[in-house]
């Protein structure tokens, strides 16, 4: 007996028994009639032919009305799991996002900190060692060469335009001071910039050596300047408010020596650092460390206790980048604090000094306090933009050292805090360049020497800014390349130009400068036809 199929059938054919029509039979079967009508299907071979159909059919729709209910079934039995309202589980889970967000910015930040505390207590190490992590070798041949003459240029540019500056400002000193006194303005300082002139091409020609040469006359350079630091006790010595550390140079007028001794230490203890960190020890390392301690102690023996620190901040800029031990620098510090000390009671000049910075309230205003609350008067008097160029009121008498230790109190007088800030600028840009130079550099001794060079020039500004400002006690230390001093300029130009050496030879820089002048002279070569044509036109 065949009950399946019948079974399977029996509600369709019974629709279409009851209707009597094709149209209502085509309506039950769910396909539209073709034609006028259809012929009702009520044999069994169309029942077989259907059957399969019909139970795919009927097989699919079960499984498609049990799935949403599993899923209410799954719901329904999760529910129970969270007590939380809706709104409180979104606020917990907000908390806990912006919890991990801070962690990883902290974390982060840990990170970054690290890296750059190693790259300033080390700057060389990452020279070569890790090229691909580094932001500045990026491909592209573009971007190479102006990376690589990047130090050049903005070392070249900072250190003119401070000399440009310094040269203006004394200018607008002298105008009032030497025509005060009688004298000539202009012949002064025409003579003044004699000096600018034989230090700028001093700097351009040391900067076209090559690095082999520094290491071989750097110990010949610290003899002389020895020597010429020795004639300050001869006759030809000049004594300047209770310092012997100027000389007499017929046709030039007084001469410092001991700003040479700067640029001879930062020379040789490049050596001396290479020698340390290669572990040499030997008669030839003494007899190093000798020099320097003599060339100190020269400086020392007139009085300039200025110049000494200066030179005490070199030393330190190369033993820091050779990794001498943190507890030899407390050690030496503490040493030089207590000569500093010393030194300062046994002076009465630098005792009332030191008196007068402590406590400005009770330092007589016409003596040792003076200069120092004028200074603090043309900085105040300067506000935002300054009275002028020129329009300096405590030029006129009033700062007794206005062209040299006071040139900085003039120029916020004049130019007022932006002007000021555009110096710090400048000056922060050398030191820069310092870092990357060290940073490119894989030598021993570039990189001792460059921290030595960047510790003296940068670290002597910061020491006559703070003077001006009142931080510091009146030390008679001058503000590089913008005070007047010609010695002092010269030798200042003269370590620029070791550094501009230096970063001619960084990795990619001596290819990039050399290109230069042939783009140079094709770009003229191009724009001096057209111009002949268009004024032949």
């Amino acid at each position: 007996m065949k009950t399946g199929p019948t079974s399977a059938t029996a509600p369709r054919s019974s629709k279409s028994a009851s209707s009597g029509s094709s149209t209502s039979s085509g309506r039950a079967s769910g396909r539209p009639a073709a034609g006028g009508g259809a012929k009702p299907s009520t044999g069994r071979s169309g029942d077989r032919a259907k059957q399969p159909r019909q139970a795919r059919k009927r097989d699919t729709h079960p499984q498609r009305r049990e799935q949403p209910a599993q899923q209410s079934g799954s719901r329904s039995a999760q529910a129970p799991k969270s007590s939380r309202p809706p709104g409180r589980r979104t606020a917990a889970a907000g908390a806990s996002q912006a919890a991990g967000r801070i962690t990883r910015l902290r974390s982060a930040w840990g990170e970054r900190l690290a890296r750059w505390g190693e790259r300033l207590s080390r700057p060389w190490d990452g020279a070569g060692t890790s090229p691909q992590g580094r932001r500045g070798d990026r491909p592209g041949p573009a971007r190479d060469s102006e990376q690589a003459t990047l130090t050049y240029y903005c070392l070249l540019i900072s250190t003119l335009v401070l000399e440009t500056f310094g040269l203006i400002m004394v200018f607008s000193v002298q105008s009032v001071t030497v025509a005060a006194n009688g004298g000539n303005a202009f012949t002064d300082f025409a003579k003044y910039l004699i000096f600018a002139v034989v230090g700028t091409l001093g700097m351009v020609g040391i900067s076209r050596m090559p690095l082999s040469w520094f290491p071989r006359v750097s110990w010949v350079v610290l003899g002389l300047t020895i020597a010429m630091q020795c004639l300050v006790f001869t006759p030809i010595g000049v004594n300047v408010y209770g310092n012997r550390n100027w000389i007499q140079v017929p046709g030039v007028g007084t001469a410092q020596p001991s700003e040479f001794i700067k640029v001879a230490l930062a020379l040789v203890l490049g050596t001396l650092v290479t020698w340390y960190t290669a572990k040499r020890r030997d008669r030839t390392v003494a007899a190093g460390w000798a020099g320097v301690v003599i060339a100190i102690l020269t400086v020392f023996g007139g009085q300039d206790l200025g110049t000494v620190i200066v030179l005490v901040l070199i030393v330190a800029g190369a033993l820091w980048v050779g990794g001498l031990r943190k507890r030899w620098f407390a050690l030496l510090g503490a040493l030089g604090m207590l000569l500093f000390a010393g030194a300062s009671m046994l002076s009465a000049n630098r005792r009332a000094r030191i008196i007068a910075w402590i406590h400005p309230e009770g330092a007589d205003p016409t003596g040792v306090g003076y200069q120092p609350k004028h200074g603090m008067w043309a900085l105040g008097t300067g506000g935002w933009f300054g009275v002028g160029p020129g329009s300096s009121r405590q030029k006129w008498g009033y700062l007794t050292q206005a062209d040299s230790d006071y040139i900085f109190a003039v120029l916020g007088e004049e130019f007022g805090l932006v002007g000021t800030l555009v110096v710090i600028a400048l000056f922060a840009a050398i030191g820069g360049c310092c870092l990357r130079i060290m940073r490119r550099h894989t030598s021993t001794y570039v990189v001792a020497t460059t921290s030595a060079i960047g510790a003296w020039i940068v670290g002597q500004a910061i020491i006559n800014m703070c003077v001006v400002t009142g931080a510091l006690p009146v030390l008679g230390v001058p503000l590089p390349l913008v005070s007047r001093g010609g010695t002092a300029l010269v030798s200042v130009l003269l370590a620029i130009g070791v550094l501009l050496a230096f970063a001619r030879h960084e990795p990619g820089a001596q290819e990039a400068l050399s290109t230069s002048p042939g783009a140079l002279r094709r770009s003229l070569a191009v724009i001096v036809p057209r111009r002949n044509r268009a004024r032949d036109k």
